[in-house]
């Protein structure tokens, strides 16, 4: 994940070569498939997803985790982006992407870095192109104004004022229905390397 590279490259190399972001992984059966627009859910079994260690790595320190969540009603949209942009590793990302697919949801992942004052404007374009290109949302009037009222949101509650000069290393994941869109961003911020800790923001939306 970028944030594994923002906070474990040494600093020489972090000043040396500025982060870029990263487009959003595309697992294979997005390449042909496009979910439905219906959304219900109500009869489906619980969704299992596996959160593991940060970047899919394992050593002994780590600990994988299995959690099972049912998804039973649109409003929980903000759950599922959150567990979303948890995911560590591309495959439980396109697991879990998958199981929102099969309930009618559309979702989306992708990944930005840099400084915190330049975040915002880096996190708007990233999550619109994301967005747009993998069909969760169109170009019309009541869904983009959503989808940005949700990011303003989440970042809101990720983004501390006074953090201009922290780095930051965050996924970003977008969830729709027929009613509701949320976007969840969570990820790293530290002023120094060596002090960096996990921050999350949530923001939803009416559609």
């Amino acid at each position: 994940m970028i944030w594994k590279k923002i906070f474990n490259a040494p600093q020489e190399e972090l000043e040396e070569e500025p982060v870029k972001m990263e487009a959003e992984s595309v697992c294979p059966e997005e390449v042909n498939h496009r979910p439905s627009q219906q959304s219900h859910g109500r009869e489906k079994e619980p969704l299992s997803l596996d959160i593991n260690s940060r970047g899919g790595e394992r050593d002994q320190s780590g600990i994988d985790l299995n959690l099972r969540i049912r998804i039973d009603d649109e409003s929980q949209v903000g759950r599922a982006a959150l567990l979303l942009a948890a995911t560590t590793s591309n495959e439980t990302e396109c697991v879990f992407k998958k199981e929102l697919s099969s309930i009618g949801w559309r979702s989306v992942a992708t990944e930005v870095g840099g400084l915190a004052g330049d975040l915002p404007q880096k996190i708007t374009r990233a999550l619109v192109g994301a967005s747009l290109n993998a069909g969760v949302v169109e170009k019309k009037r009541n869904e983009m104004h959503a989808l940005m009222h949700a990011a303003l949101e989440a970042l809101d509650g990720f983004l501390v004022v006074g953090m201009l000069e922290a780095s930051v290393g965050a996924k970003i994941a977008i969830v729709r229905n027929s009613k509701w869109i949320s976007v969840a961003v969570m990820g790293d911020t530290a002023y120094h390397a060596v002090a960096h800790h996990e921050r999350c923001g949530l923001g939803v939306m009416h559609i």
